[in-house]
């Protein structure tokens, strides 16, 4: 194995995947003895989602791995256009395919859905691992782009909360269901705006008479058709994504938020099977990483 591109935990051991040769990958997993395999390939390009596909073709045909969990984390990257009008979520639909081609007793899978990732409300004050993907609210610059009215609700967990849930799915000797939804919490991007500007203006709501955000509220139909508001936010990960495919996302998302894509009311929960999982609730978040900044 080549050597890696970064250090790992003194307790991890770390091994470079051949992610381009199928049998090179069956050894690499059972040569270690990998029982579940859990992926977090990312970004959505097609080189990672080629990479992935191989991952899932090698697992099944592994001796070892029983189990796995592709890199989907979020919402159901394969809904339609009217819900997501997102190009390159064709590559995750490609994927699930591929999984369903496999009975569990061959490779049992389970998908990951937990709204959007709370960690970018406290960027850069909360260490995460997540590239800075901060949507619609830049609390830093006090600036929001909303999509639609901003009152809909939307599922948001910390990474650190998504992995509490994963542990325990791995550790549970259940069957594994298609799809294994977690919620944070659920806040509007109204709610999100109004605890952040009272958080850097560190008075109460009540008492609040500091700068207000610069809010504009995009249309769903601005954003079907790909056209969102700026803000310093997005124009910040353009170093690390072509500006057009940003805001292409952000807008597809903001659709997705729109139409209920982000909310879980009535579907089954692991926060119900497992009961004794805290989550970090979006308020609590925000105050503490921005409280008078």
């Amino acid at each position: 194995m080549s050597e890696l591109p970064f250090k790992t935990p003194s307790n991890v051991q770390g091994v470079a995947a051949p992610y381009d040769d199928v049998e090179n990958l069956v050894e690499m997993l059972e040569s270690n003895k990998i029982h579940t395999v859990i992926s977090t390939l990312n970004p959505p390009t097609p080189e990672v989602h080629a990479a992935q596909d191989n991952l899932i073709r090698a697992s099944a045909k592994s001796s070892t791995v029983k189990r796995l969990i592709p890199s989907e984390w979020g919402i159901d990257w394969t809904a339609d256009d009217e819900h997501l009008p997102i190009p390159w979520k064709l590559l995750k639909s490609h994927s699930r395919d591929l999984l369903a081609q496999y009975t569990p007793t061959a490779l049992e899978y389970t998908i990951f859905l937990n709204g959007y990732f709370m960690d970018y409300f406290g960027m850069p004050h909360y260490h995460s691992y997540m590239t800075p993907e901060t949507p619609f609210v830049d609390i830093n610059a006090r600036k929001a782009a909303v999509p639609g009215s901003g009152d809909d609700a939307v599922v948001w967990t910390l990474t650190k909360d998504v992995a509490k849930f994963v542990r325990k799915m791995v550790e549970s000797r259940e069957a594994w269901p298609v799809f294994s939804r977690v919620a944070g919490d659920v806040v509007s991007i109204n709610e999100i705006m109004r605890v952040a500007q009272e958080a850097r203006a560190n008075m109460p709501p009540l008492a609040y008479q500091g700068t207000k955000f610069e809010i504009i509220y995009d249309s769903l139909a601005d954003l079907r058709a790909g056209r969102i508001t700026e803000i310093p936010a997005y124009v910040a990960l353009y170093d690390v994504f072509p500006r057009e495919m940003v805001l292409e996302m952000m807008a597809g998302l903001g659709v997705g938020m729109i139409t209920g894509l982000f909310d879980f009311e009535g579907e089954e929960l692991l926060n119900e099977r497992f009961p004794d999982v805290s989550t970090v609730k979006m308020r609590e978040f925000i105050l503490e990483h921005w409280n008078g900044r």
